[in-house]
């Protein structure tokens, strides 16, 4: 049954405040009572919706893997290639696509943190997490790099998976630290939200990058279309 009305917005309310905290401080540190006051709602309103801090705590973290822009940017591994060479330019452009909803969406940097943190959770939040994205995500990606490389074997592919995604989430995880190493090369004051001609430069980078670790030196630089079907050539 969908809800409408206020049992719609109590719920949404309740969620929005659940993922800030948990992003913040994690499950065990948070209080059903602050979750319900940052709401500004009732406490009732969690058991009513969720039955209890665990289910809200479960219920936040689904929603935070299900962002829009991170389901659309994932699907463009799921068309296939045709060729290396059309596998390399779609993997660029997965890259770019990943990096773009990565670092210009603050939702993003929350559902990061928040994934993140259950990871330090013992218990069902971190099965969630492993069982609803990180092994559909990663199988997802595994075969992607099959098309990349048709004579790796499974634990090759596992492992080039693996750092792929490890490049890709360092952006996000480790950007106070990025910003001020990129500050005190440029010199300047402290940098903004990146643009998009520097997302396109870093996802040339690390695309580049990944394919040497992957063995794909001819793919290395290719021009032409992106994923999404566009131009989104290697632009230096």
């Amino acid at each position: 049954m969908s809800l409408t009305g206020p049992e719609e917005s109590t719920r949404d309310r309740l969620l929005e405040a659940a993922e800030t905290l948990f992003s913040d401080r994690g499950f065990e540190s948070v209080g059903i009572r602050e979750i319900a006051e940052t709401a500004g709602v009732n406490l009732s309103g969690i058991k009513y919706h969720f039955g209890s801090k665990h289910g809200l705590y479960l219920e936040t973290i689904r929603r935070a893997m299900d962002r829009q822009g991170s389901t659309e940017v994932w699907a463009l591994l799921d068309v296939p290639a045709g060729t290396r060479e059309r596998a390399g330019e779609m993997f660029r452009g997965f890259v770019e696509a990943f990096l773009r909803v990565l670092l210009r969406s603050d939702e993003a940097g929350s559902s990061v943190c928040l994934v993140m943190q259950s990871a330090l959770e013992s218990g069902e939040a971190t099965d969630v997490v492993v069982r609803e994205f990180v092994e559909p995500h990663h199988a997802r990606l595994c075969r992607f790099v099959g098309q990349l490389r048709p004579d790796a074997t499974r634990a090759e592919r596992s492992r080039a998976a693996q750092s792929v995604m490890a490049l890709l989430l360092h952006q996000r995880l480790f950007r106070p630290f990025l910003d001020r190493l990129d500050r005190d090369v440029r010199g300047g004051g402290q940098s903004a939200s990146p643009g998009e001609a520097e997302i396109v430069g870093l996802a040339g980078e690390i695309a580049d990058f990944a394919l040497r670790g992957m063995g794909c030196e001819d793919l290395v630089g290719r021009a032409g279309a992106g994923a999404d079907g566009t131009d989104q050539g290697v632009r230096r």
